[in-house]
C-alpha cells in the first residue's frame, strides 16, 4: 500500500506543466557612425553588417526560436541610408550598399513572427534623459515607433525601461544638449517643418551610452554646428537704421528657408528708453522667402538704442535666435531746435554790441 501511494505521487508531477524559458532577448544596437548632416565618418558599420559581423550574428542563422528584439530605430536610418547608396571620404561603396541590403532584408524576415520593441531613439542613456528632460524621452520613443514601423512595414512597441549602459558625458556637453535641446523644441512650436523634428531626435545620439570619449566630443560639437544652422533658417535679419523723424516706420526682414510656412509674432526689446517699439502680431512667413514687414517707432530723445527682436510661439514663449538691430536717431526735438535757434540769435546780436562799442572806443 505504501509503495502503491509512493507510485501515484510521482506519477502526479507528470502532469504538472514545465514553467516556460524566459523568451531571448536581442539586442539591435550600436554606436553611431554618420554625423548629423548623414555623411558617414568611417566605414565601420557595413563590416559589422556582414554574416559574421557583430550586428550580422544577430539576423543571419538564427533558428525559429521566439525572441524579443529591442532595436534601435537610429541605428536602422543608417543602414537604410546605405541600402539606398552611400559613400566615405567622397568615395561610393557599392559592396557596402549591397551588404546593407541583405542585412536589412533578413532582419525583416527574423522579426516577422517575434516581438519587436522600439528603443528611444538614438539609444540614450533612459535615466540622464529623464532627469534633463522627461518629456524629451517619450517624443524619443514615439519618434523611434513610428520609424521603425515604417522600416519594418509592421506594428512595433515603443517601452521605455528597456534602456542599457550609463553615458559618461560631461557637464559641459550636458549643457550644450540641453540648450540644443530647447532651441529645436521651441522651433518645433513655430514651425511644423520635418528637419525640425528630425534634428530634435538625433540630438539623442550623443547620450549614447556606447559612445567614446572623442566620440562623446564629436558628436556634441557637431550637434552644435547643425542646430545653429537650422536656426539660422527662421530668424529676424539683424541690422542697422538711421531715424531721422519722432515716428517712424521701420522695415524688418524675416526669413524662413524651410518647406513650410510659419506663423509668428515678433518681440521687439529695446534696451534703454530713448525709443519706444512695438510688437508685431501673427505674420505668416511663406516656405522658402523673406518677407518685409514695418514696425512702429516712436523716438524719445536722440541716440543710439539697440533692440533685441525674436520670435513669439502662440504660448508666448520666446523661441529662435535673438537678432540686434542698431538704431540711431539723429533729431532734434523743435524745442530744443528753438531754444538753440534763440541762444545762437542773442549771442550774434552780443557779438555786433560788443564790435560796435570796441568802433567807438577806437574813435575817441
Amino acid at each position: 500500500m505504501k509503495k502503491l501511494l509512493v507510485a501515484i505521487f510521482a506519477l502526479s508531477f507528470c502532469f504538472i506543466p514545465a514553467a516556460s524559458a524566459e523568451t531571448p532577448v536581442i539586442r539591435i544596437v550600436d554606436k553611431p557612425h554618420t554625423n548629423f548632416d548623414g555623411t558617414f565618418r568611417n566605414n565601420e558599420l557595413s563590416v559589422t553588417l556582414l554574416p559574421n559581423g557583430k550586428l550580422g550574428k544577430l539576423v543571419f542563422g538564427l533558428t525559429s526560436t521566439k525572441r524579443t528584439f529591442l532595436i534601435d530605430a537610429s541605428l536602422i536610418d543608417e543602414i537604410e541610408n546605405m541600402a539606398d547608396g552611400y559613400s566615405v571620404a567622397g568615395k561610393e561603396d557599392p559592396a557596402g550598399q549591397q551588404t546593407a541590403r541583405n542585412w536589412l532584408f533578413r532582419l525583416r524576415n527574423v522579426v516577422a513572427y517575434n516581438d519587436v520593441v522600439a528603443l528611444p531613439y538614438g539609444n540614450p542613456d533612459e535615466k540622464l534623459v529623464k532627469s534633463l528632460a522627461p518629456s524629451e524621452l517619450k517624443f524619443y520613443s514615439s519618434y523611434a515607433q513610428a520609424k521603425l514601423e515604417t522600416t519594418l512595414r509592421r506594428s512595433v512597441s515603443a517601452q521605455n525601461g528597456w534602456g542599457k549602459g550609463t553615458s559618461r558625458l560631461s557637464n559641459e556637453f550636458i549643457f550644450r544638449y540641453s540648450q540644443n535641446r530647447r532651441m529645436l523644441t521651441g522651433l518645433s512650436t513655430i514651425s511644423t517643418s520635418q528637419e525640425i523634428l528630425d534634428a530634435r531626435a538625433r540630438l539623442a545620439i550623443v547620450l549614447n551610452p556606447l559612445l567614446s570619449r572623442d566620440d562623446r566630443a564629436h558628436y556634441s560639437y557637431n550637434q552644435d554646428r547643425a542646430v545653429k544652422a537650422l536656426a539660422n533658417r527662421l530668424k529676424v535679419i539683424p541690422g542697422r537704421y538711421q531715424l531721422t523723424s519722432k515716428s517712424a516706420k521701420l522695415p524688418i526682414t524675416l526669413v524662413n528657408n524651410f518647406e513650410t510656412a510659419s506663423v509668428v509674432s515678433v518681440s521687439l526689446i529695446p534696451m534703454n528708453s530713448r525709443m519706444q517699439v512695438e510688437n508685431l502680431n501673427n505674420i505668416i512667413i511663406a516656405p522658402k522667402s523673406r518677407q518685409q514687414v514695418l514696425i512702429p517707432v516712436d523716438v524719445i530723445a536722440p541716440g543710439s538704442t539697440l533692440v533685441l527682436a525674436q520670435f513669439i510661439n502662440a504660448k508666448g514663449q520666446l523661441v529662435g535666435q535673438v537678432s540686434k538691430l542698431n538704431l540711431t536717431a539723429t533729431i532734434i526735438d523743435s524745442r530744443v531746435a528753438w531754444f538753440t535757434t534763440g541762444a545762437a540769435v542773442l549771442l550774434f546780436l552780443g557779438a555786433i554790441t560788443q564790435s560796435v562799442r570796441r568802433v567807438r572806443r577806437g574813435r575817441k
